[in-house]
């Protein structure tokens, strides 16, 4: 995907500036005809980040629910957008007056889903086999439903982790209020009367100090290392790859990381069997799914060797990237001819696994942070107060 950045003129001739990601200049000239613009200037860049607004699950959720019903009811695809356009939201309506103009000038549901660039390669690819099969309305459905367990996942992960987010800012506070506020205070009565201080109080003191005359330039440092850390790994795909895999290897984010890849490719690949997509280009379509090139280029692998007459099973055992028990049940499913049924299973149960998953982890996460907030601030206090028993002690 390529970033492009337009001057453009709308019909009043009004001149805007405009950021388009898109795979080549011919589907940024095709998106201007259709949105009627003059592109007066274009340019390619590489982005740090992605500005672009992309749909999220519970938009998507809605939107295939809508045109489920839609279509089921009886209604053609221009009557239904046209109808979708009218009630959708600021972000949905660019897309689907986008979608509606495409199909009018002879474009298939698929291409013109395609070209709005808001879709997942996996969702359009489920749209090409209802479009195909005339059963779009069913796989519309089916959408809504991957979409709205997904959501679920999300929800839960970010309910789950704003007690903790709130307990690791208050620690970062309560260090930065107690380096910067209370030990210069204590540095100064110590100083006044000629104290004998310990090793641990003269470090904190020493450090506070130094944090406190350095702030800015530490903060610039550390500012420029994380953008340029963050513009190596987007922009060196070996690095990418290593950074990604040693995720892996990471205690409880690790497994974490290995279920929700697991889960979101049987979902895809359960989802895709069901519509009728030969195993081949369900695995392909699936493992994009998880939308990084590493992990494609290991399932691919697989997909290779099952193209060759290989099992299932052996060829996805073979790139070590799934659980034994994944690998079982596909097996299973695979031996008894019954593999749609089989990932229905799996699905199940890593839906439930990635749920209490998340449980477990918040709550070790939680615990840490109490217990090293607990030992940094007991480390400050004790540092701090040691110099005054010695003190009162000297009396």
């Amino acid at each position: 995907m390529e970033y492009y950045k337009c001057v453009v003129y709308d019909e009043q001739n009004k001149r805007k500036v405009i950021h388009l990601d898109f795979n080549s200049e011919c589907e940024v000239l095709k998106y201007a005809k259709e949105n009627k613009l003059s592109i007066s200037s274009m340019k390619k860049k590489k982005s740090l980040f992605n500005f672009r607004k992309k749909l999220n699950e519970k938009d998507l959720k809605i939107f295939c629910k809508e045109i489920g019903i839609l279509l089921e009811s009886g209604s053609d695809i221009i009557s239904l957008l046209e109808m979708l356009e009218q009630q959708s939201s600021k972000k949905l309506k660019p897309i689907i007056k986008s979608i509606l103009n495409s199909i009018k000038e002879g474009n298939s549901i698929t291409e013109s889903f395609k070209h709005t660039n808001a879709f997942s390669n996996f969702f359009i690819s489920m749209v090409h086999t209802g479009e195909l099969s005339s059963n779009l309305d069913q796989v519309m459905y089916t959408l809504s439903d991957y979409y709205d367990k997904e959501s679920k996942v999300k929800g839960k992960m970010k309910s789950s982790s704003i007690y903790p987010i709130i307990l690791a800012v208050a620690t970062i506070l309560a260090v930065f209020a107690m380096l910067f506020i209370v030990v210069p205070k204590y540095e100064e009565i110590y100083s006044q009367s000629n104290a004998t201080m310990p090793a641990i109080t003269q470090i904190m003191i020493s450090v506070s100090s130094f944090l406190r005359h350095n702030f800015i330039l530490i903060f610039f440092i550390g500012f420029i290392l994380i953008i340029s850390s963050i513009y190596l790994i987007k922009n060196n795909d070996e690095l990418k790859d290593d950074v990604y895999r040693l995720s892996f290897k990471l205690p409880k984010i690790g497994d974490y990381r290995l279920m929700d890849i697991t889960n979101r490719f049987s979902k895809s690949l359960y989802i895709l069997i069901r519509s009728g997509v030969e195993i081949v280009c369900a695995i392909d379509i699936s493992a994009k799914v998880i939308d990084k090139d590493y992990l494609y280029k290991k399932i691919s692998s697989a997909n290779n060797s099952i193209k060759e007459g290989n099992k299932i099973g052996e060829s996805l055992d073979d790139i070590n990237l799934f659980s034994p028990f994944f690998i079982r049940m596909i097996s299973v499913g695979e031996a008894s001819g019954r593999l749609e049924e089989t990932l229905a299973v799996v699905n199940k149960f890593y839906e439930s696994e990635i749920e209490q998953n998340i449980e477990i982890t918040m709550k070790y996460f939680e615990t840490g942070i109490t217990l090293v907030m607990g030992i940094i601030v007991g480390i400050i206090v004790i540092a701090m107060v040691i110099p005054m028993f010695n003190m009162v002690s000297a009396f």
